[in-house]
């Protein structure tokens, strides 16, 4: 069916047949509320399908919490292929000597591995050591360590791969701490907070190391 309109219609009922056509399920959605909350949750990104593919290690928060002189790097040593730049461990080695390697390729103060806690890397920007004195076992919840080369981990990752992944609040608790003393005057106190906050949370953690030394030489 068709009509014709004669010319003598004004534009102001062209605009109103207009609008009456229009379907009424548009005008009928409601408003989206102003204040109406947005929540984003982050968390970790699993693990790609090709990981299976890599020779990886996984060793979970007991594993890291065993070992007896507290120190990630000795943790870590129980990893096949493990080295460091010196036979020290973080407690008397300066942080800039500190080197990590898993396919044995030298006495190295740049490590060859590439370390990340949360996705982050934890390697010096400029001479590439690792501050392991810095890294608590007590506040991860695992670590996994990815032996071969760079893979899907970039140009840094020449021996390997090692991704710490931080504990929350579910395995750490609120509070949490050790104290670790022995006869030669050497101490060693951890402490960590895990409040809520609100919707979220934060994770507090700090160390205390002090003792007499010790001597290479008798």
């Amino acid at each position: 069916m068709s009509f014709q309109l004669p010319a003598t219609v004004p534009a102001t009922a062209l605009v109103s047949l207009a609008l009456a056509a229009s379907p009424a399920s548009a005008a009928a959605q409601p408003a989206p509320a102003e204040d109406a909350p947005i929540v984003v949750t982050g968390r970790g990104l699993d693990l790609p399908p090709a990981a299976a593919a890599y020779d990886a290690v996984e060793l979970p928060a007991e594993r890291l919490s065993q070992s007896a002189s507290g120190r990630i790097e000795d943790a870590l040593s129980a990893v096949a292929g493990f080295q460091q730049f010196r036979r020290s461990d973080s407690r008397s080695a300066n942080p800039s000597a500190q080197g990590v390697t898993l396919r044995a390729l030298g006495g190295n103060a740049t490590s060859r591995t590439l370390v990340l806690l949360d996705g982050v890397p934890q390697a010096d920007p400029f001479f590439g050591y690792i501050p392991l004195s810095a890294i608590d076992p007590g506040s991860l919840a695992a670590a996994r360590v990815t032996r071969g080369g760079a893979g899907a981990f970039g140009a840094g990752a020449v021996a390997g791969t090692i991704e710490l992944i931080s504990a929350g609040p579910a395995e750490l608790g609120r509070a949490s701490g050790e104290t670790m003393v022995d006869d030669r005057g050497d101490t060693d106190l951890s402490v960590r907070l895990a409040p809520r906050l609100g919707d979220g949370f934060a994770v507090v953690a700090g160390q205390r190391n002090r003792g007499p030394g010790f001597w290479t030489t008798p």
